[in-house]
């Protein structure tokens, strides 16, 4: 290498061009800057489990007094919506959410707008489901941020009670959406999805505590709408051969209905019980495809997990039993836990072989329900019409079928 190569080498080593030079110049500077800043705060992270070192500056200005600014590399991926954790020297950690992300042309580092989360909100969503995330809540008695908002203080309108605001990760919230904040009822009267890609910000006016559904010590409103799931299974234990797939005999139910939800399986017990990739018939398109199924590889005793693939915390346990005999017939009847006054519900016998035979049903009292039809292999069963309810002793539906007997209990309840 000769003097001339040497020269460019060393004036080139932050890039070729002024744009390249400037741009690697200051994240270098940056980089010294987060090393040496008295600001500099190690181990941050959010929430969807990042974690990283950045600089934490306050804001001068009075009208942004609850903002504060995150200062972090460019190959730092987080990103507006996001709960970032705070560890504090006592111990504790802060949640604060990242409102707002500033552009910059040829930038070296990035800059986020920060606000301290103060309530952990919890709410039923409209599948039934409870959610929770942190946000900042303010009312009316406290002054707001000001951003980037189109509906802050302009396009909300005026409420005759005391009105709050919230902002926080963005979720699907709808109007009508209760919250329980300091033993106060909240209902959204409006939302702005827009504004900010990540986040929400929702407008709440002040409504009256129910003191039936509301559980004011947990701080979740409207436990009337929470979804109750449920698997009816077969009585007994259910039995497979070694080197079957497992194809358990189950129902979803969700609030008393059956369900059509996409369902994982989990072994407890990989040596009797384990997942494996296997060759099966497509029956729509007769063709074949490889897919994840569990298979039966040993005998035993194993817990295998149900799980709604969509909301894993959702989930049952059925203990089964892997033999190299032939499978031991069982079944369940399926259908709702309740029927409406003057309604009609089917209910069938579903057992874990083909169902071939006579099938008897028979009802326990026949003043709140009778059975007025047969189906095959089920009935329908239609609640009285003169106001009498089960209460809390429901009825039996019961099924004789090959000299076993199968039984459900179905509640008749009002129409409303």
């Amino acid at each position: 290498m000769n003097y001339l190569d040497v020269y460019f080498s060393r004036i080139n080593h932050l890039g070729e061009t002024t744009a390249e030079r400037i741009r690697n110049g200051g994240k270098r500077s940056f980089e010294k800057w987060l090393a040496e800043s008295p600001h500099t705060l190690k181990n941050l992270s959010v929430e969807r489990g990042i974690y990283f070192d950045g600089i934490i500056l306050t804001s001068k200005d009075k009208e942004y007094e609850k903002i504060m600014f995150l200062e972090v590399a460019l190959d730092v991926l987080i990103k507006v919506g996001d709960i970032m954790n705070w560890a504090l020297d006592d111990g504790s950690v802060e949640k604060w959410i990242l409102i707002q992300e500033e552009k910059k042309v040829n930038e070296t580092f990035r800059s986020f707008w920060i606000v301290r989360c103060n309530y952990l909100m919890k709410w039923i969503d409209n599948e039934g489901h409870l959610q929770s995330s942190w946000a900042y809540f303010v009312s009316s008695l406290d002054s707001k941020i000001k951003g980037n908002f189109r509906t802050w203080n302009n396009l909300i309108t005026p409420q005759p009670n005391k009105y709050a605001e919230l902002l926080m990760p963005r979720y699907p919230v709808d109007r009508a959406t209760n919250f329980i904040v300091e033993d106060e009822s909240w209902t959204v009267v409006e939302y702005d999805y827009s504004s900010v890609p990540g986040v929400i910000y929702l407008s709440l006016t002040e409504t009256k505590v129910n003191m039936i559904y509301d559980d004011i010590e947990n701080d979740v409103a409207d436990l009337d709408k929470m979804a109750v799931y449920d698997l009816s299974i077969p009585d007994g234990i259910q039995t497979f051969k070694v080197n079957e797939i497992i194809n358990l005999t189950f129902t979803l139910m969700k609030n008393g209905n059956p369900i059509n939800e996409e369902v994982e399986f989990i072994s407890t017990n990989k040596r009797i019980v384990k997942p494996m990739h296997i060759d099966i018939i497509n029956q729509e398109t007769g063709e074949k495809e490889c897919k994840e199924a569990l298979v039966a590889i040993a005998k035993g005793t194993v817990e295998i997990i149900i799980q709604l693939k969509k909301y894993p915390k959702i989930y049952k346990k059925v203990t089964i039993m892997i033999d190299s005999a032939e499978k031991e017939f069982s079944a369940y009847i399926e259908g709702p836990n309740s029927i409406r006054l003057a309604n009609k519900a089917t209910y069938y016998l579903k057992g874990t072989e083909e169902i071939n035979g006579e099938i008897e049903f028979i009802i326990s009292d026949t003043k709140y329900a009778k059975i007025v039809e047969f189906v095959e292999n089920g009935c329908k069963v239609e609640a009285n019409s003169k106001n009498l309810l089960t209460d809390q002793s429901p009825i039996t539906l019961t099924a004789l079928y090959q000299d076993k007997v199968y039984k459900k209990e179905i509640s008749i309840i009002p129409l409303w």
